[in-house]
């Protein structure tokens, strides 16, 4: 029994290094030639140097453009129309 243990720690010690493998080879390999070969994202990128925005501060609010498309997402809803108020006298214009 001691023999399966170890062998079953040594499969998935493998699997766990094929896994690592696998992950760098798609974020360093696979991941720069996609983007080398699609203008849509080197635009993105270039867009993202020119405003100096890194995308992994967009999930928090450390870039400002993050937080005031917050603020203006929050008013619009706050703010928006919801047309005259029920009961009030003179939205047709007409005289009492």
């Amino acid at each position: 029994m001691r023999q399966s243990l170890q062998h079953t720690f040594m499969g998935r010690l493998a699997a766990f290094g094929v896994s690592v493998a696998v992950l760098w080879a798609l974020f360093f390999v696979v991941g720069p030639r996609v983007v080398a070969h699609l203008p849509a994202l080197q635009h993105y990128g270039e867009v993202q140097d020119i405003y100096g925005i890194r995308s992994g501060q967009l999930y928090y609010t450390d870039v400002e453009m993050s937080q005031q498309a917050e603020i203006n997402s929050r008013s619009t809803w706050r703010f928006t129309p919801t047309g005259p108020a029920s009961g009030a006298s003179g939205a047709t214009g007409t005289a009492d």
